[in-house]
């Protein structure tokens, strides 16, 4: 692994955003890309962890970039999130009510993610190429980012875990799923140990993980050490579908405050990530800008924050708002379909744990659609080749 990180040349990462079952719209535009890079390199077994040197996510996006690191094709990952989804976004009679404990019973999740993973740890040789899995540590209050190269900082101290049980931690969105307690080894004394509660990364900031991963990738701490610049460094990142949801004031201010405190998060988790793309098309080379908000729009004389662009940064992502078709850009779901959406419909993709087959089925398709787009406006450019 060390050796595979440490060749020369340009470093092509591969950032996955969180989204529960919409991280089928992400497998969905992966297919487009895994495809095109088929073609592109003449091998018809491919696959992206031959072409991204590093994949890292958060949350449903943990899921995928651990699958896709380990060798799987874009394919096998999207048969196991169709098979497994209706398993694991399932409720029990017995799981009471939402706001007094996690919606979802956290087994499902984990018997997937063993059959998948099976005993696998961080420092697994299975790995082909780099991981990322961001968390968020509780009872220290740390946003955990969990990388498997030999000469991160921490990695004899975390080299153990299990992916099966980072990823889970990963995905455990609260309010929806259980937290998981992993036992980290204290340093100098063997016969020690001691707890940590991990939840999903997107509490600490990181359901979009582009960022982050731009600062794994340079900072010495986590050992990559690669070498920024626009000819140097290349991260895709990829969404679970853009929403920018609104709420009629005089509801939200009369819903109870448990409506209010997640209403409230969810559009904390929807802000942060955009205000991380702003960042990244504000630092980068971009072959198609995404669009902010109507003030800052798609940023179209960035980099502005560097005299020299610091890396080639692109976005795909659908945008799955009920917008006026005069104000519909070319990654709306309803542009991308051809074809107009039913309220109920969009109202399904908005969820993050809609496990009905028709949505799991509009949401691949949005993906693919996507996929074709941006495979024709912002492929990976070919100085980023690794043939």
């Amino acid at each position: 692994m060390k050796e595979r990180l440490s060749r020369p040349g340009p470093k092509r990462i591969l950032a996955l955003d969180g989204g529960g079952v919409r991280g089928l719209l992400t497998v969905g535009i992966l297919s487009e890309l895994e495809a095109e890079l088929r073609k592109r390199s003449g091998r018809n077994d491919y696959r992206l962890c031959d072409y991204f040197d590093l994949i890292g996510g958060t949350s449903t996006g943990s899921i995928i970039a651990t699958g896709l690191a380990l060798g799987m094709t874009v394919a096998e990952i999207s048969a196991l999130y169709k098979t497994v989804i209706p398993r694991v976004f399932r409720r029990f009679w017995f799981q009471g009510v939402g706001f007094l404990r996690a919606m979802f019973p956290s087994g499902p999740l984990a018997t997937a993610l063993k059959a998948q993973f099976g005993g696998r740890t961080l420092e697994s040789s299975d790995l082909r190429c780099g991981l990322a899995v961001h968390c968020k540590r509780i009872d220290t209050g740390s946003a955990w980012v969990l990388v498997n190269h030999p000469d991160w900082v921490y990695y004899d101290e975390n080299k153990g875990f299990r992916l099966r049980d980072i990823v889970q931690a990963s995905a455990a969105a609260p309010h929806f799923f259980r937290g998981v307690m992993l036992t980290l080894p204290v340093p100098g004394d063997a016969d020690k140990s001691v707890d940590a509660f991990v939840i999903d990364g997107g509490v600490g900031g990181y359901n979009n993980p582009a960022m982050e991963l731009a600062i794994a990738a340079t900072d010495p701490a986590y050992g990559f050490n690669w070498k920024p610049g626009k000819d140097n460094l290349y991260i895709l990142s990829v969404g679970t579908g853009f929403i920018r949801e609104r709420t009629d004031a005089r509801k939200y201010r009369s819903s109870t405050f448990v409506g209010q405190t997640l209403n409230a998060l969810r559009g904390m988790i929807n802000d942060v990530s955009l205000q991380q793309i702003a960042y990244m098309q504000a630092i980068s080379e971009s072959q198609h800008r995404w669009f902010i908000n109507s003030e800052k729009a798609d940023q179209p004389t960035a980099p502005y924050l560097a005299p020299e662009p610091l890396l080639h940064y692109q976005r795909y992502d659908a945008r799955i708002e009920d917008v006026p078709a005069d104000r519909r850009r070319a990654e709306h779901a309803q542009a991308l379909l051809n074809r107009e959406l039913e309220p109920d419909d969009l109202k399904g993709l908005v969820s993050i744990t809609n496990s009905a087959d028709a949505n799991l089925a509009l949401l691949d398709e949005i993906g693919r659609r996507a996929g074709q787009h941006y495979v024709r406006v912002a492929a990976p450019p070919a100085k980023f080749n690794p043939w």
